[in-house]
C-alpha cells in the first residue's frame, strides 16, 4: 500500500472485538485483541478505560459517517483515515465531485483495497447533513439505550465471611452491578448517566448513603460553526501526543508497528467506569478562522492515602499518594474515598494551515491537601505539593507523503519531556515509523499518558523503529524494535537501566475466511536480582538482565457466515538469572456461532495453561458482553473455559448471559488476604440486558 496504515482505527477496532461479532458481520479480518492484551500486561490488568472507544466505534457502525459531506475535522476526529488519506480524499471531491460508489476510493492513490474493506462498514456516501437538523430535535430524535449488568464470583472470598461478631471485612455483598442510560444523536449529541458498584461495596446504608458507589453524568455536543464541541459533566481531554494530558485509552507499542501517532478530538464524552482518569466540569472547543481553541475546567473529589490529619478538626493536612483503585469495600478503603479535592484548568490552542498544524497547551492543577515528599530513592523526583503547572508545544506536518509529529512539554520545575516521530511510506509495499523520546527524571505530570515503556513520561529515553512489509498479496511482515534506558532509579531497579523490546510477526491471509500468524516477542531489561537468588537481603540490590520471550501461533477461520473458529498456542520463557528459566504455555480453542436466522448466538472457549510461575503468566483477551472486556493473565497449571450466550428476541431487546471457570491443579487456596478464594476454582457469572428505542 502506498500510504501509512490507519493510525487510530486499529485501536478502536481492537477495542470492539466482540461488538462486531454481536452487532455486525463486517467484511475482512478487521479486529485485533492484541493491543488490549499488551496494554493490560503493561498495567498488570488494571482498568484501561476502553469503554468510550468501544461505544464510539459501535455507534459509528450503526451510523456511518458521510464522507461526501464531512470536512477535515470530522474526517480526522472519526479516527478512520490517515492524514494523507484525508488530504487526498478532500482534494478528489473538490476536483471530481462527490463519490458515487465506495470503491471509487480505489482511484485515490492513498487508498488500497484493504483500506477500503476496513472502513467500508463505517462510511456512507449520502444522507442528511447534521447542521440542517434543528438543535431541539437533536435532543430527542436520536437513539436511546438502557443497560443493566449484574455479575459475581460463585465462590465466596474471605472478605465476605462474617467473624464471630457477625461482621465481615467487606461492607457490601458479592455482586458487581452496572447500570447506564445513554441518548445519542448520530454521534453528534449525547447525554446519559452511568452507575456502578464493585463487589464488596454497599448500596445505600451508612457507607454508601447515596446508593451506588460511582455516578457519572455527561452532556456532549459537536458542532461545525464557532462552537466545535461542548462538554458538560464528565468528559475526556486529549492533547498532542499525551505529554501533558491524555485521559482514556491510548495506543502504545503493538502489532500495528506504524500506528504510533495519537490523534483525535481534544474533547470527548466520558462513559467509562474508571473512577479517576476523567475531567468533571465544563469544556468548550471553538473554531476561530484557522485556530481551534479548547478551554476546560474540572473539579472533583479524588481518593487518597492520608498521611497526616488534624485530630481536632479532622482536616486532612497531607496525603502520601492518590489512590486509583476505585474500590471502597473495607474501612481502610472507605477512609480514602473522596479524601481530597482536585481542581484542573487548562487550554489548547492549535493553528491549522494546509497540511500543517501546531498548538500550545497549558494545564494547572491544584489539590486541596498536598502530596507528601517521597521517601524512597526511586521516587525522589515525583511530584510533591499541591500545585502543578504543565505546558507544551505540539505539531503535525504532512510534507508530500512524510508525516512529522511530536510534542515537547515542561513542568513548572523547568524540566522537560519531548517526543518526536516520523512516519514514512518508503515503498508501495513498505511503511516505516521512527520515534525518539526523552523524558527527564524530574519531569512531573498527573494526567499524562503517551508512547512510552513506563506508565508515565518520566525518567526514560528511547528510540523506536517500526516497519510493515507486504511482499505479495495475502502476506504481511511487521515488527518493531525499541531501545530505551532509564537514567534514574525505578521501582525494583536500584540504578540506571537499559532495555530492548523486539516484536516480529508474519501473517498470511489467503482469503477473507482464513487468517493465521506467527509472532515472536522478546524483551530484555535491567532489574534488581530477586532475593531468592541471594543469601542476604542487601540494602542496594544487584542489577541483572531479565529476559521474557513469547512465541505465538494463532489462526482465525470463518467456516461459514455463522461459525468462526479461533485457535492459539503460545509459549513463554522468563529468565532472570541466565540459567534458571521459568517456562509456560497456553493453548485455547474458540467457537463463535452467530446464526443469521436465529435470535440466539454463542461464543465459547476452552483453554489449558501451565506456567512455572507468575512471572511466566500469559494474557488472553476473551469475548465479553457488550461494552465489557476481559483480559485474563493465566499462571500456574489448570484449565479455563467460558460460555457467552446472546439472545435478541426483539429489535429493542438484547440479553447476554456469561459463565466462566478457571480450575487450578493442586491449589488449595487462590488469591490472598480478603481476596482469597476457597478451593482450587474461580467461577464468574454475569447477566446483562439492553433495551433500546
Amino acid at each position: 500500500m502506498n500510504t501509512v496504515k490507519l493510525f487510530v482505527l486499529p485501536v478502536l477496532l481492537c477495542c470492539s472485538i466482540n461488538l462486531f461479532a454481536q452487532e455486525n458481520k463486517a467484511e475482512g479480518k478487521l479486529l485485533e485483541d492484541d493491543i488490549i492484551e499488551n496494554a493490560a500486561e503493561k498495567v498488570d490488568n488494571a482498568d484501561i478505560s476502553i469503554d468510550t472507544y468501544q461505544e464510539n466505534i459501535t455507534y459509528l457502525l450503526q451510523n456511518p459517517i458521510n464522507i461526501n459531506k464531512s470536512g477535515y475535522f470530522e474526517l480526522r476526529n472519526c479516527g478512520l483515515f490517515t492524514e494523507i488519506q484525508i488530504r487526498d480524499l478532500l482534494k478528489h471531491i473538490e476536483v471530481f465531485g462527490p463519490l458515487l460508489n465506495i470503491y471509487e476510493l480505489q482511484t485515490i492513490a492513498s487508498f488500497s483495497i484493504e483500506d477500503i474493506n476496513r472502513i467500508k462498514p463505517f462510511i456512507k456516501l449520502d444522507g442528511t447533513a447534521l447542521n440542517t437538523v434543528p438543535f431541539q430535535k437533536k435532543l430527542y430524535l436520536g437513539d436511546y439505550q438502557y443497560f443493566f449488568r449484574i455479575s459475581r464470583y460463585v465462590e465466596v472470598q474471605d472478605g465476605f465471611i462474617e467473624d464471630s461478631t457477625g461482621v465481615a471485612n467487606y461492607a457490601g455483598d458479592n455482586y458487581r452491578i452496572y447500570s447506564r442510560f445513554r441518548y445519542n444523536y448520530q454521534n453528534n449529541l449525547s447525554y446519559g448517566i452511568t452507575m456502578e458498584k464493585d463487589a464488596g461495596e454497599a448500596i445505600f446504608g451508612p457507607t454508601q448513603p447515596y446508593g451506588f458507589d460511582y455516578y457519572s453524568m455527561h452532556f456532549f455536543k459537536k458542532g461545525t460553526g464557532l462552537f466545535r464541541s461542548m462538554a458538560l459533566g464528565d468528559y475526556e481531554v486529549r492533547i498532542g501526543q499525551g505529554l501533558v494530558m491524555w485521559s482514556g485509552f491510548g495506543i502504545g507499542k503493538s502489532v500495528y508497528p506504524v500506528a504510533i501517532r495519537r490523534a483525535g478530538a481534544v474533547l470527548d464524552s466520558y462513559t467509562s467506569t474508571n473512577e479517576n482518569r476523567f475531567m468533571r466540569g465544563v469544556g468548550v472547543t471553538m473554531g476561530l478562522q484557522n485556530w481551534q481553541v479548547t478551554v476546560f475546567g474540572s473539579h472533583k473529589a479524588v481518593d487518597a492515602n492520608i498521611s497526616l490529619i488534624d485530630t481536632v478538626s479532622d482536616e486532612i493536612i497531607q496525603v502520601s499518594s492518590i489512590d486509583e483503585s476505585g474500590l471502597h469495600r473495607t474501612e481502610n478503603e472507605l477512609e480514602k474515598k473522596n479524601a481530597i479535592q482536585e481542581t484542573v484548568g487548562g487550554f489548547d490552542a492549535t493553528y491549522y494551515k494546509g497540511q500543517f498544524n501546531a498548538g500550545i497547551a497549558g494545564i494547572y492543577y491544584q489539590l486541596s491537601s498536598p502530596l507528601s515528599p517521597p521517601t524512597e530513592p526511586y521516587e525522589m523526583y515525583d511530584f510533591a505539593g499541591n500545585k502543578l503547572f504543565n505546558a507544551s508545544l505540539h505539531y503535525n506536518y504532512l510534507w508530500r507523503n512524510l508525516l512529522f509529529f511530536g510534542e515537547t512539554a515542561m513542568s513548572d520545575n523547568m524540566k522537560a519531556a519531548t517526543l518526536n516521530g516520523l512516519i514514512i511510506p518508503v515503498d508501495p509495499k513498505v511503511d516505516l515509523a521512527v520515534l525518539y523520546r526523552y523524558f527527564s527524571p524530574e519531569y512531573q505530570s498527573l494526567y499524562a499518558q503517551t508512547f512510552s515503556e513506563g506508565a508515565l513520561p518520566q525518567n526514560e529515553q528511547g528510540m523506536y523503529m517500526g516497519v510493515e512489509v507486504k511482499p505479495k498479496r495475502g502476506w504481511k511482515l511487521s515488527g518493531y524494535i525499541d531501545l530505551y534506558k532509564n537514567p534514574w532509579l525505578e521501582y525494583r531497579t536500584d540504578g540506571p537501566a537499559y532495555g530492548t523490546d523486539f516484536l516480529g510477526q508474519l501473517s498470511w491471509q489467503p482469503s477473507r475466511a482464513f487468517e493465521t500468524y506467527i509472532r515472536y516477542k522478546h524483551e530484555i531489561s535491567d532489574r534488581n536480582l530477586s532475593s531468592s537468588y541471594l543469601e542476604d537481603d542487601p540494602v542496594m540490590h544487584i542489577l541483572t538482565n531479565v529476559e521474557k520471550t513469547n512465541i505465538r501461533w494463532h489462526a482465525d477461520y470463518d467456516v461459514n457466515k455463522s461459525l468462526t473458529l479461533k485457535s492459539r498456542i503460545e509459549f513463554t520463557l522468563y529468565d532472570e538469572n541466565a540459567g534458571f528459566p521459568e517456562k509456560g504455555y497456553l493453548a485455547f480453542q474458540d467457537f463463535n456461532y452467530h446464526p443469521l436466522s436465529s435470535p440466539f448466538s454463542f461464543a465459547t472457549r476452552f483453554a489449558i495453561f501451565n506456567t512455572d510461575s507468575y512471572n511466566a503468566r500469559i494474557y488472553a483477551y476473551e469475548t465479553e458482553v457488550l461494552y465489557a472486556y476481559s483480559i485474563i493473565g493465566l499462571s500456574g497449571k489448570g484449565t479455563r473455559a467460558y460460555l457467552l450466550v446472546t439472545y435478541s428476541p426483539f429489535k429493542w431487546l438484547d440479553i447476554w448471559a456469561r459463565v466462566s471457570n478457571t480450575w487450578y491443579t493442586g491449589e488449595e487456596l487462590l488469591g490472598s488476604g480478603d481476596n482469597t478464594f476457597p478451593g482450587n476454582t474461580r467461577s464468574d457469572v454475569k447477566l446483562q440486558c439492553r433495551v433500546k428505542w
